[in-house]
């Protein structure tokens, strides 16, 4: 497979598996839409990327992690088990998701840089949507844990910004489907 092969595979793995984080479809307590998938799909970008970009290689032991955890968490969800009631270690599991993806858009963007057409700025809509993306999670995350003090109030800003989150995850996603697209072989 040629480096443009790559690239290109890479970024489709890499777009789809924000869908599956994105979306979360559920019945009976159950996602049809398991991000443990998209883990997976970001195993697969990375491998294929990781020559392009040296630094993605490092993210490899964190998306396994990420990946183990949500797809724990989805198999626990058929014996209605929840393990987002373990605080400590949830706060620890959304730091790493947060640089995580943090770290991935910014490689991703570095790619871009080096890929696109001329005039395309895709690398800088990529680290815009990056940035939204971290300070989205941060707030959501933030906000679950003083939902119960801020009454109906917390869940209307929380209920708000899950939709600007998905928006935002929606815009992320076109930004990588155009940038596969439009992939210049050098």
């Amino acid at each position: 497979m040629t480096t443009y092969e790559k690239l290109y595979h890479g970024l489709d793995r890499a777009a789809w598996a924000y869908f599956f984080l994105y979306f979360n479809i559920n019945i009976g307590g159950v996602s049809l839409l398991p991000t443990f998938v998209g883990y997976l799909l970001f195993l697969g970008a990375i491998r294929l990327m990781e020559g392009e970009e040296r630094e993605l290689s490092l993210l490899r032991p964190l998306a396994m992690l990420l990946g183990i955890w949500h797809g724990l968490d989805w198999f626990l969800s058929f014996i209605n088990i929840d393990l987002y009631g373990l605080q400590f270690i949830d706060l620890i599991r959304n730091v790493i998701d947060i640089y995580f993806h943090f770290q991935l858009l910014t490689n991703l963007a570095s790619i871009a840089q080096r890929h696109q057409p001329e005039g395309m700025a895709l690398d800088r809509k990529l680290l815009k949507y990056r940035t939204l993306q971290t300070i989205m999670i941060t707030v959501i995350w933030i906000l679950g844990y003083f939902a119960k003090w801020l009454a109906e109030y917390g869940a209307l800003v929380s209920g708000g910004m899950g939709v600007a989150y998905v928006i935002a995850g929606v815009c992320l996603m076109k930004a990588l489907f155009d940038l596969r697209r439009n992939l210049t072989d050098e």
